[in-house]
């Protein structure tokens, strides 16, 4: 893997909003696993406009930042949803490599790693993908929290749309090399792309381009972000399975 000193290993991406009592354990969790790996990372925040006490923390937070972590704080200039703005954080990454977090660590760090060995190791994989199905015990699978019915739900008809489709279509727990991203970044759809999923037009977008994808399993505790808006993703995740036919 090719690498300068001051290039990153790897590029980390967050959403944050309504998050600012999840933001130092989720940091302190964070460090502490890096702790264990002599590697640079870099952990983009992508916080949302009006996020004031989140922000406010976060900049509380970074100045307890190790030598190997590099803390880039990007704040919206509008509303902008967590889709559009995993988006921006991909177009900001430096690193070789981009994985995507949740500040509730519904999956934990070391499955999340796990992706990013596959595609560390694997120089035909283009993307790795996590799969919740796969995962024994899976608290997830229960669908006991609303994000967990709704996944499970879209899940199920997403799988229907789309010839060999993934099996977790809607995971969020991504690694994905920037090169690909470079290569499909401008088939994402900017101007109908709003509210929390990234995936869904990110699948299109890889399948298109007849990208590489494997899924791995992970684990996910059914832990839900309070910036997530159920109703709100409900639609949008209609909207997408239903009504629009340009896929």
């Amino acid at each position: 893997m090719e690498s300068s000193e001051s290039t990153p290993h790897c590029s980390l991406l967050v959403y944050l909003n309504k998050d600012a009592d999840a933001i130092p354990s989720f940091l302190q969790d964070l460090r502490s696993f890096f702790q264990k790996f002599p590697m640079k990372y870099e952990l983009i925040a992508l916080v949302e406009q009006g996020a004031d006490h989140s922000f406010d923390v976060l900049r509380e937070q970074a100045e307890k930042s190790g030598t190997n972590e590099v803390l880039i704080i990007h704040r919206n200039d509008r509303k902008k949803g967590r889709a559009l703005s995993l988006y921006q954080g991909m177009e900001l990454a430096q690193a070789p490599f981009v994985m995507i977090l949740d500040s509730e660590l519904a999956s934990p760090f070391g499955d999340v790693f796990k992706l990013w060995q596959h595609l560390v190791a694997e120089d035909q994989i283009d993307l790795c993908w996590g799969n919740r199905y796969r995962k024994k015990e899976n608290p997830f699978l229960q669908g006991l929290t609303s994000r967990s019915k709704t996944e499970i739900l879209f899940n199920n008809i997403l799988r229907d749309k789309y010839e060999s489709s993934l099996q977790d279509p809607l995971c969020e727990v991504i690694a994905i090399k920037k090169s690909a991203w470079l290569k499909i970044r401008d088939e994402l759809p900017l101007k109908e792309m709003a509210g929390w999923y990234l995936t869904p037009a990110l699948h299109h977008s890889v399948r298109l381009k007849t990208l590489s994808i494997i899924e791995i399993p992970v684990f996910d505790s059914g832990k839900t972000s309070k910036s997530y808006p159920v109703w709100k993703e409900r639609w949008h995740l209609l909207q997408e399975a239903v009504f629009k036919n340009r896929r």
